[in-house]
């Protein structure tokens, strides 16, 4: 059984035919052209969406018709569609630079600090604490481990240094910000990634997708 495919990528905005929708992280409306996507309504309708890209050039689609949802990256900006509405259900990232999938569907996702995922078992998307300075790079995923290289500015002598991040636990052994951390016992980092001395807040570091 063959799944119909619910979306399309164009090279360009159509110069003719219904408007295009422009989709944002903010709800602000714009009118460059972006990542240009048209999607399929489940009544057979099809609509064009205008997504304004993120900060990065990372591009991709994946579909996940099992949930109704349609996760586009544009630009580096993470929009979670259903393709049946013309406003994103959540919108995420803005700076992520690759993303892995794993074989039940979930995504990780990284920028140049954090590690994100989207499981797809749970429809839970959240967030890792901080695991770099300014930079992630050669990420592998092994036995649900997400392992890599993070860049450490300060750190002339060796700048690159390995971290691992255990998907189910969510723990982090390594990388350029933790192993700060480690002689820095003291400090934690706030929501807006700024450090601070430590206190006893709890803070939300996941979203319910579905």
């Amino acid at each position: 059984m063959t799944t119909e495919k619910r979306y399309e990528l164009l090279k360009g905005l159509p110069p003719y035919g219904p408007m295009y929708i422009p989709i944002s992280g903010d709800e602000e409306p714009f009118y460059s052209e972006g990542y240009v996507v048209k999607f399929k309504k489940s009544d057979g309708e099809e609509w064009v969406a205008n997504f304004r890209p993120g900060w990065t050039d990372y591009n991709n689609i994946f579909d996940f018709p099992e949930h109704n949802i349609i996760v586009v990256f544009a630009g580096g900006q993470g929009y979670i569609m259903n393709p049946d509405e013309q406003k994103p259900k959540m919108t995420f990232g803005l700076t992520i630079k690759d993303v892995i999938q794993k074989e039940d569907g979930s995504l990780i996702c990284s920028d140049d600090i954090y590690i994100l995922m989207l499981d797809n078992k749970t429809g839970e998307i959240w967030k890792s604490d901080r695991v770099s300075w300014d930079g992630i790079k050669d990420l592998k995923l092994v036995d649900n481990k997400i392992s890599g290289q993070t860049y450490d500015p300060t750190n002339d002598d060796q700048p690159w240094s390995e971290f691992e991040l255990d998907l189910e636990t969510k723990e982090i052994k390594g990388g350029s910000f933790q192993e700060f951390l480690d002689r820095n016992e003291h400090l934690e980092v706030q929501e807006n990634g700024m450090l601070r001395e430590k206190t006893h807040t709890d803070k939300k570091p996941w979203w319910k997708i579905w």
